[in-house]
């Protein structure tokens, strides 16, 4: 198995994203897990239509349970959708809540 096959495990997502890659900072003993969409449509969280992904906002950091002695932290540039209505949405990401900057795995330990 593969380190981008066990974070996907590990992580809990689903076929439609993939691990793109793992840098380990063994300095700032940090494990940084890149994410990245991977279909050409998705739903929109305002009306729940599937929509052709329109662009990709910047990339955004979510601190996640650590791997071992190491701080983890999930990097994405999360796609975003044009509605019929001409608004344009970031869909949901299936680690964390829209405005979060943590992982609900790791705001579940933190219960």
């Amino acid at each position: 198995m593969s380190p981008e096959e066990l974070y996907k495990i590990i992580l809990e997502i689903d076929e439609n994203w993939t691990v793109r890659s793992i840098e380990i900072d063994d300095f700032n003993q940090e494990v940084n897990v890149y994410i990245d969409y991977n279909k050409s449509k998705a739903k929109d969280p305002e009306t729940d239509e599937e929509c052709s992904l329109y662009d990709h906002r910047e990339e955004r950091s979510w601190r996640h349970l650590d791997t071992m002695q190491y701080k983890t932290f999930i990097k994405c540039s999360i796609p975003r959708v044009k509605n019929r209505h001409g608004n344009v949405n970031t869909i949901t990401v299936p680690w964390a809540d829209k405005l979060n900057r943590y992982s609900y795995l790791l705001e579940k330990k933190s219960d």
